[in-house]
């Protein structure tokens, strides 16, 4: 059974990251905790020493490792990412009209919309301010500051709950923020306020806009509640996995915890740039090793693509192929699908399945049915840009892509146990 102390730090995790650039700041916090040095890609030169636990952060991608005492014979990675579906605000956000102010924003990535109505919304992320002649980024959230989207009454609108409801993203989606008065603050100057800095000075900013109920255990206490478990649940296994690792392994173990996979990776931080693949290539120079050793390593590796499989809803059944659609509580997930949007092949799965009997852990699988498509992960990407053996895994969820979203704690455990697994082979 999952311990209180992990329950309570899955949970610090998913209240302390309302956007992937806190999530990043969160896990560099433990990583720092733990020992780890952080290297800068702007540095000219990297030092690595032999047993040394080291770090890369760039923007909401955190890439962390433990150079082998001797030289790696391969390449172990955990893969994840660190964004979530949400509404983020436009750069010129404030509305008014009607008596009321509002917040002009747009969908991050595939938003399961009525999911964001009626709730207390957070508003959070970075912002870059003019620091005199220099730039100066700042993580901020508007405290005292809680935007919503009503729903339309009942009353004007009777056909709703047979007709179902269908919202216009510009139009409907549009979260209001207070009442139309005299001196109210407006966004930038809200964080100019917080940040002790003119208006003038704040340059520019991404602002997540994500449900603002604290993560909660639910049910009998066997239920996570929160928003943005898809895919913190997958950062947070991966951190405590790969922080209890023997240093005595003879491979190179990785994390990358990755930015942009919800709106399709492209990004100077997500699985599509040369961000993961050039970072490899220069930690292993730096360690002392030429470019054909590099590339005999990088081909005997292996990665895991960490991201939250779909459980079968009780209420909805015939949405799921029944022989592959995996049960709340039952353990971790592979995760398949012929035309690889997740990366998983017969040695992906072979692999996982002999970790997965090694630590003990139930494992179940999921493929999509036939007639239903199906969404990705960054494991495909990574798989192509590095040419590793890669097979896609995660726990078992619901709701995925709402506000607030459900998974088993217990699967939680079991996560973190698997990759465990994985993370210490060799």
């Amino acid at each position: 059974m999952p311990t209180p102390e992990l329950a309570a730090d899955f949970l610090s995790l998913l209240d302390a990251a309302p956007s992937p650039w806190h999530a990043a700041a969160w896990v560099v916090g433990r990583l720092e905790a733990a020992g780890f040095r952080e290297l800068r890609e702007s540095d000219a030169s990297w030092r690595v020493a032999p047993g040394e636990g080291l770090f890369v952060r760039r923007e909401g991608a955190v890439v962390a490792w433990v150079m082998p005492r001797e030289t790696p014979r391969s390449l172990v990675l955990g893969l994840a990412h660190t964004d979530s579906p949400c509404l983020r605000l436009k750069p010129r956000p404030d509305l008014e009209g009607h008596g009321c102010r509002r917040l002009a924003c747009d969908v991050y990535g595939g938003l399961l919309n009525h999911s964001w109505l009626d709730r207390e919304l957070r508003v959070a992320g970075r912002v870059v301010v003019r620091d005199g002649v220099e730039l100066r980024e700042e993580l901020v959230e508007l405290d005292n500051f809680r935007p919503l989207v009503p729903s339309l009454a009942i009353h004007l609108d009777r056909g709703i709950n047979e007709r179902g409801l269908v919202l216009d993203r510009e139009k409907q989606l549009v979260p209001l923020a207070g009442l139309e008065s005299d001196g109210v603050p407006s966004v930038d100057e809200r964080i100019a306020r917080i940040l002790g800095c003119a208006k003038g000075d704040v340059l520019g900013w991404d602002l997540c806009l994500v449900d603002a109920t604290p993560a909660s255990l639910a049910g009998a206490g066997d239920l996570v509640v929160s928003g943005r478990i898809d895919n913190l649940s997958s950062c947070h296994a991966l951190v405590r996995a790969f922080l209890e690792l023997d240093p005595a392994i003879s491979r190179l173990p990785m994390i990358a915890l990755l930015d942009g996979e919800e709106v399709g990776s492209g990004m100077p931080e997500g699985a599509q740039s040369r961000f993961l693949p050039r970072l490899l290539e220069r930690l292993l120079t730096s360690a002392g090793l030429g470019s054909e050793q590099t590339h005999a390593i990088l081909s005997r590796g292996f990665a895991l693509s960490c991201d939250m499989a779909h459980a079968i809803h009780p209420n909805y059944p015939d949405r799921h192929d029944l022989r592959h659609a995996p049960l709340l509580g039952k353990g971790p997930v592979l995760k398949w699908n012929a035309g690889l949007r997740y990366a998983t092949t017969a040695t992906g799965a072979a692999r996982l399945r002999m970790a997965a009997g090694r630590a003990g852990v139930p494992l179940q699988v999921f493929s999509m049915r036939a007639d239903l498509a199906c969404g990705s992960t960054v494991g495909p990407v990574v798989a192509s840009a590095l040419g590793l053996d890669v097979v896609d895994c995660g726990a078992p969820m619901l709701a995925m892509h709402a506000s607030r979203e459900t998974m088993a704690l217990s699967d939680h455990l079991e996560s973190i146990r698997l990759y465990h697994a994985v993370l210490s082979e060799g």
